[in-house]
């Protein structure tokens, strides 16, 4: 057995002054070598190979399949019949421990070959050569067939017990899957409805802000008022000279509505309270002021959803 010379490196004290830190000291192991594992390296010479064979197909297929076409851009689409079935080759090296996802891309790329070889056939016959059309046509035959043979080669063949156990640990992992798909499609759908909602809220409480009470249908009752001015509420309306009947009340403006006017026009807090009391010199001064926070309050929560 042979044995090579290892570097590896240790934490030892190391003191200087009375003080000590741990610092990294190499030293040296005698290890066994590995032999080298020539079954690997002929699968890897062999796949490589195989790697060129192919490009010289794909060369091939090409430049026939491209003058079949008549040049210039039908180069590249001659290119597409091999690299599509090269392709397939990825998938079913993917599938290797699924024989029945593996069947499939076997197959399609069986077609897919066979569909280079029958355009590089038809190129051959076109220039009146049986023989060019003949090899032509195996060339990318016989690189599938040798792309068969390798994974043919490192195919993992399991017993129909371990096949089964395989199959229920990755339909386990592909349940996982399609349960957090779908709830990050649900929690996506959720999160697209919430923000429809806040949108409509915001807009309402924008079109209440800019609504002007012009009209009849927007006319405000002095019990509304009183509502929002506490000064008004212990106030009894003048009676109407000796008798005991109130007099009517003219509607006035709402101080909410008329804050939030204020607010969504631009004007500050305070900009907002002196405007509102030379609307309604009688009202309240704090509670003014209490109703204008209170609305700023709530254009600031509309605008920050």
């Amino acid at each position: 057995m042979k044995f090579i010379n290892e570097i590896r490196h240790q934490l030892v004290d190391r003191t200087i002054d009375g003080t000590t830190n741990q610092v990294s000291e190499p030293y040296t192991v005698r290890v066994p070598k590995l032999p080298k594992d020539k079954d690997q390296i002929a699968l890897i010479g062999v796949s490589s190979l195989v790697l060129a064979l192919t490009l010289v197909a794909i060369a091939w297929s090409t430049v026939s399949i491209g003058q079949l076409l008549g040049g210039g851009v039908g180069y590249a689409a001659g290119a597409v019949f091999d690299i599509a079935w090269l392709s397939v080759l990825v998938l079913e090296y993917l599938a290797r421990f699924d024989p029945k996802k593996r069947e499939f891309p076997r197959y399609v790329g069986l077609g897919l070959v066979l569909v280079a070889a029958a355009a590089i056939f038809l190129h051959g016959m076109q220039l009146d050569s049986w023989e060019m059309a003949a090899v032509g046509a195996a060339v990318s035959l016989v690189s599938k067939a040798l792309w068969w043979a390798v994974f043919k080669h490192i195919e993992k063949e399991l017993s129909p017990a371990d096949s089964q156990w395989v199959a229920a640990e990755m339909s386990k992992a592909n349940a996982k899957l399609a349960i957090a798909s779908a709830r990050r499609q649900a929690a996506k759908a959720e999160v697209a409805a919430r923000l429809e909602l806040l949108a409509a809220e915001r807009d309402l409480g924008e079109l209440a802000g800019l609504d002007h009470f012009g009209g009849a249908a927007h006319a405000i009752t002095a019990e509304q008022i009183r509502e929002h001015d506490p000064a008004s509420q212990s106030r009894e309306p003048a009676l109407n000279r000796a008798n005991t009947v109130h007099e009517q009340a003219e509607p006035g403006p709402n101080i909410a509505h008329l804050a939030r006017v204020e607010l969504t026009a631009g004007a500050s807090k305070e900009e907002a309270v002196e405007a509102i009391l030379a609307k309604i010199p009688d009202a309240k001064q704090t509670s003014v002021e209490a109703t204008v926070r209170r609305e700023r309050n709530k254009l600031d929560r509309a605008a920050y959803r």
